[in-house]
């Protein structure tokens, strides 16, 4: 339910666990505490419309980072008002740790977190029945394309109801043990000794007002969650044990993205009938290629996934109807109906075959004349300089220092994205798909290919989970060094971002954490 601060601040908090954002990770630990018994309060800057960070609280610095602009919204529901809702899971080789790719190796292995992918699938909806590639590949009666002993093609799935304040609106109004606290903002610690005592909000009309809390949870994003820590570090009666801690902030990455080549089908109606997405049982999945594991091993290379785009004259028409849709769907501000009728009427010759694709051959239609690219996503390597800092000579209206981002990359990136196409060009020419033909600036490795690619959005690091402090923030049970009751869940822990997108494994790791906040799994 939503809750008025005075209500809040003289209520008696015997066991209150207070999660600072409700965005994906926020909202779905709330959500989970409630379930297990727990009085749950959740503070969000936002309100149930579409907002963003404002423009004097944030600076990049280092690589153009796109996405601290506009892959973040500060709202209820978080970054999920902007996602499409694609679900993959984390691989082994991103836990084990690899000699080539220094501070890889997780305090978490991944026999420990894969059992939460499954209840982590249930509890956004996701049926089980669905969780398997090769049931989704023979209910659309098509065989899983085989590439060969060097890569696989798997699925991403996208879930049905993507804004998460959406997906838990119901619970919101009504479970008493569920409480939103909007249009505040976290700025402020009081602890005792390793202990967090209270959260000071303020929201920006200047009132200001203490929150008593059992346990805290932060879960504001990758960004924001650094610079809350760094900005609370010295307090004026309080010393933050994390305050001492220069891994605060360092080893901020993201995934490399963009286009590497164009690519020729050897038969466009079989090609589109394996690689155009999905759509199977009220679902959508979207098919994609990455190394298998050895392979990786054995090559030495980032871990890298591709997949098949395609540009046509009614792109834009599907881009601006899905964007005016989900507003219209999330009762957010919209405007331009005009533009609304202009894109109908561009897509109206293609809606016939548009339904037919999707009804009966469980496929996104594509029209036969699109132009074929490839993408890719991939990890790099964590740099401790590529970091997020603030500066305390510039504050928003609510009192917080201004978070400056410095994105930076190892140097060796193009060297492993040639590796990985070069391979990829040939497997799918093995396999007699097509051909693909690779950018020419890549091929050479020209430097300047780098600024082809941009961020994903895929913020993470930051608070990296490690065994000790000496390497990161955050312990295997994401409760920040030197405290006891302090814990940061979401991207800003991972110390490696695998080549999938990031929020379901965060969302994973936010299952774990709940399991031993309420008892059901150890904290070792």
């Amino acid at each position: 339910m939503y809750v008025d601060v005075d209500r809040i601040v003289s209520s008696a908090p015997t066991s209150r666990v207070v999660v600072i954002g409700a965005g994906a990770v926020g909202l779905y630990a709330a959500s989970q505490l409630a379930v297990r018994g727990r009085d749950v309060l959740v503070i969000e800057a936002g309100d149930s419309h579409l907002g963003n960070f404002a423009a004097d609280s944030y600076k990049s610095v280092g690589r153009a980072h796109t996405g601290i602009k506009l892959g973040r919204s500060r709202s209820m529901g978080g970054t999920t008002n902007l996602w499409g809702g694609q679900l993959v899971e984390f691989q082994p080789i991103d836990f084990e740790g690899r000699s080539w790719l220094p501070g890889s190796k997780w305090p978490v292995s991944y026999d420990e977190i894969a059992p939460y992918y499954k209840p982590t699938y249930q509890n956004l909806g996701t049926p089980l029945n669905l969780i398997d590639d090769d049931a989704v590949w023979r209910g659309v009666s098509c065989t899983r394309p085989d590439l060969g002993p060097e890569f696989e093609v798997f699925f991403t799935r996208w879930m049905g109801t993507p804004n998460f304040a959406e997906l838990f609106a119901k619970q919101i109004q009504s479970d008493e043990r569920m409480s939103v606290l909007a249009g505040f903002t976290a700025v402020e610690f009081r602890g005792n000794g390793a202990r967090i005592e209270a959260v000071r909000v303020a929201n920006d009309k200047g009132q200001s007002h203490w929150i008593d809390a059992e346990t805290v949870i932060l879960a504001a994003g990758t960004i924001e969650n650094a610079r809350l820590l760094l900005h609370t570090a010295q307090g004026s009666e309080w010393r933050a044990p994390w305050s001492g801690n220069d891994n605060v902030g360092r080893y901020f990455q993201d995934h490399l993205g963009g286009k590497i080549a164009a690519f020729e089908p050897a038969n466009k109606r079989e090609f589109f009938k394996m690689f155009s997405n999905v759509v199977y049982s009220g679902h959508k999945f979207q098919p994609k290629i990455r190394m298998r594991n050895e392979v990786q091993t054995r090559q030495q290379i980032y871990n890298t996934q591709v997949f098949f785009a395609f540009e046509s004259e009614i792109s834009e028409h599907m881009v601006y109807l899905k964007q005016f849709m989900r507003a219209a769907l999330y009762n957010r501000k919209f405007s331009g109906i005009g533009d609304l009728f202009r894109n109908g009427m561009g897509m109206a010759r293609y809606l016939v075959p548009l339904m037919w694709k999707y009804v009966w051959d469980h496929r996104v239609f594509v029209p036969s004349t699109a132009k074929i690219l490839m993408h890719v996503q991939s990890e790099h390597a964590p740099v401790a300089e590529s970091r997020i800092t603030i500066d305390r000579g510039a504050v928003d209206s609510y009192g917080l220092a201004r978070v400056v981002l410095d994105w930076r990359l190892a140097g060796n990136e193009l060297a492993s994205l040639r590796e990985f196409a070069t391979q990829i060009r040939g497997a799918l020419q093995a396999a007699g798909i097509g051909q693909l033909k690779i950018d020419e600036d890549l091929l050479a490795l020209d430097p300047n290919f780098l600024s082809k690619l941009g961020d994903t959005y895929h913020q993470a690091g930051g608070t990296n989970m490690a065994a000790s402090e000496q390497d990161g923030v955050v312990d295997k049970n994401l409760r920040v060094f030197g405290t006891e009751n302090l814990y940061v869940t979401g991207a800003s822990v991972f110390p490696t971002t695998s080549n999938a997108n990031t929020t379901f494994t965060a969302l994973a790791f936010t299952t774990r954490l709940v399991d031993c906040l309420t008892g059901a799994a150890p904290l070792a």
